[in-house]
């Protein structure tokens, strides 16, 4: 039999890391005769980076093309996937701003099993994995292990460890901790800690890291606490916006200000590249994103990038008021350097002038 040699595209945070790495999780059992590689790129970036690849000698010798936690823009990019690959390409996405793209190729994008239950880009690969062959070959406790992680993996990127009334406790609070150790490494080792996770158990993984986790919690206290003090309000095309600046924890920093703060419709949590909302229900901000960022998501979480850089913003603006800072100091200097003569009353100046003159 031909060996199947599959692309995969996805986004960079814990779903876009989960989604792919699940399917080479049960590699050994499942797909045998498959090989998988892996390419993961920021939002909005899949069109760019996949015709990238298309230019590459290396796409030629590919037998099938997924992509997982993103949609592609264009319809190009479609086009190429139907030339290239025929039926052998599929899109594992679960934003809602894409939602009318991925309906104009239904057949190749999967949907999920529950249309109850919000999915993740690894829910629907754990989905889709359960209708393929020998997926009873995996080992019932497998099979559990996996499905935990998957559903941690969820209720995170879905927001439904915040959002559901119903889950239990202790799945908050480790789909919390799971998602605050994916980012506590830098990006070059994500795949790594992924895999790690899959291949221990949530369980395994959590007690070999406990000092780690509670470390982690305590940090990101100080550091919620800390930026949301320079938090502003504003009103911008009808809705009240909290707009902070956080290059960590955009999520939790954006839930917090909207906890602390019922009066506003969205938040706005601006980064150096990027900015990241979330709404109570007031905005739609997935059309917000798309709108005015260039992005999208969901209709309570969204993402999109900036035109501007606010670092370099903030620098300029730095600049400008030491420049004055100075300036004023100066004038100031230059005016306390005038001579008592320069203050008196002429008539003053006269008589002294003469005093003076008289005891010479």
């Amino acid at each position: 039999m031909a060996k199947r040699t599959i692309k995969l595209f996805s986004h960079n945070d814990l779903d876009g890391f989960g989604a792919p790495l699940l399917l080479k999780a049960v590699q050994p059992t499942m797909f045998d005769d498959t090989d998988f590689d892996m390419t993961n790129c920021g939002a909005g970036r899949i069109d760019d980076e996949f015709a990238r690849w298309m230019r590459t000698p290396e796409a030629s010798r590919f037998t099938d093309v997924y992509i997982m936690d993103m949609t592609p823009d264009s319809d190009y990019t479609f086009q190429q996937l139907n030339d290239n690959f025929a039926n052998h390409w599929l899109v594992f996405d679960h934003h809602e701003s894409e939602e009318a793209q991925r309906n104009k190729y239904a057949a190749n994008s999967i949907t999920p099993a529950n249309p109850d239950v919000n999915p993740s880009a690894a829910s629907l690969v754990w989905d889709w994995l359960q209708t393929q062959p020998h997926f009873t070959d995996l080992s019932e406790q497998r099979r559990q292990d996996l499905a935990y992680l998957v559903e941690l993996i969820r209720a995170y990127d879905t927001w439904d460890w915040q959002n559901d009334p119903d889950m239990a406790e202790t799945e908050r609070r480790a789909a919390d901790d799971l998602d605050q150790l994916f980012w506590f490494y830098p990006l070059q080792d994500s795949a790594s800690f992924v895999e790690g996770v899959l291949a221990a158990g949530w369980e395994q993984y959590r007690q070999d890291n406990q000092l780690l986790i509670h470390t982690l919690n305590e940090r990101r206290a100080k550091y919620l606490k800390s930026h949301l003090k320079d938090m502003l309000k504003t009103k911008i095309a009808g809705h009240q916006f909290g707009v902070v600046y956080a290059d960590d924890y955009k999520s939790e920093i954006a839930h917090e200000l909207l906890e602390q703060n019922p009066d506003v419709d969205a938040a706005l949590v601006v980064s150096p590249v990027s900015v990241s909302l979330r709404s109570n229900g007031k905005l739609d901000v997935a059309k917000f994103a798309e709108q005015y960022f260039n992005g999208g998501g969901h209709a309570d979480a969204a993402g999109g990038r900036l035109t501007v850089n606010p670092v370099k913003v903030g620098e300029q603006a730095v600049i400008d008021d030491l420049t004055q800072t100075v300036k004023n100091r100066q004038e100031e200097d230059h005016q306390e350097e005038s001579t008592l003569a320069d203050n008196l009353d002429p008539e003053v100046a006269a008589k002294m002038a003469a005093l003076f003159g008289k005891s010479k």
